[in-house]
């Protein structure tokens, strides 16, 4: 029974990001966990759970005396957390070449390899059903890629600050779920990905930091999207959340 509750959480849990990412469920919106059930066909505590986890990752926030509802990311946002990548980043490269084994460069190898194993399994899908599964697929390997460089450094928190910012800019990535060009935008993604490997692998801290420059650039320009809307203080923005867990 409880093997049982687990998958259907990990089902619920894939289902309802991928409705976040892909803005089925739009920012802003009030979340319902009867209505998920519903809609997935399954009971509501597994749902629960997985709403929980996504509380704890920041997609969801819990507003008192509100309820649950998706985050949304401002314009300010953004911008604060594409400064804050970069300069992360060019930390979490540098430490991963001064202290990279080659263990831990086959694994970072491993992850690229899985990534283009999977994406060959997607393209002999019928093209309709290739567009969603593709951006799904590119964003949850692009995470495990750069935060698998984090893990090298063995700094907890530079590892964590690395898969909050990597995470929640997820939200701000939407174009590539409705791109014409998502296929060419993945495949250039994934070249610059082993380029910068192949910089680690060499110990060239030049050449990582100016390859991770031109990744972020073509994240920002064919993945990412902003729509700026008023302020409505009933609806919860990444900067409220971030109040609310240094306050907790």
């Amino acid at each position: 029974m409880t093997q049982n509750i687990s998958v259907l959480t990990d089902y619920a849990y894939s289902e309802i990001l991928q409705m976040i990412l892909s803005a089925v469920i739009q920012p802003g919106t009030r979340i319902r966990e009867d209505l998920l059930a519903a809609q997935l066909g399954i009971s509501r505590t597994p749902v629960r759970e997985a709403v929980n986890r996504l509380t704890q990752t920041g997609f969801i926030t819990n507003i008192n005396r509100k309820g649950l509802y998706c985050v949304k990311v401002t314009t300010e946002d953004l911008l604060n957390l594409l400064d804050l990548r970069i300069t992360l980043e060019t930390l979490s490269f540098e430490k991963c070449i001064d202290l990279a084994s080659e263990d831990d460069i086959r694994g970072l190898q491993q992850i690229i390899d899985t990534f283009r194993e999977n994406m060959g399994n997607i393209q002999k899908l019928e093209k309709e059903a290739q567009g969603k599964a593709i951006a799904f697929l590119h964003n949850d390997y692009d995470v495990r890629f750069h935060v698998g460089i984090a893990k090298v450094s063995k700094s907890i928190r530079l590892i964590k600050y690395v898969q909050e910012v990597e995470t929640m800019l997820l939200l701000a990535r939407r174009r590539i779920y409705v791109s014409a060009e998502s296929l060419e935008i993945v495949a250039l993604s994934w070249l610059q990905h082993g380029q910068m490997l192949d910089a680690i692998r060499l110990r060239d801290k030049n050449k990582s930091k100016y390859l991770l420059e031109e990744h972020l650039k073509l994240m920002r320009e064919t993945q990412v999207t902003i729509e700026d809307e008023p302020e409505d203080e009933t609806q919860p923005n990444m900067n409220q959340i971030a109040l609310e867990r240094s306050c907790g």
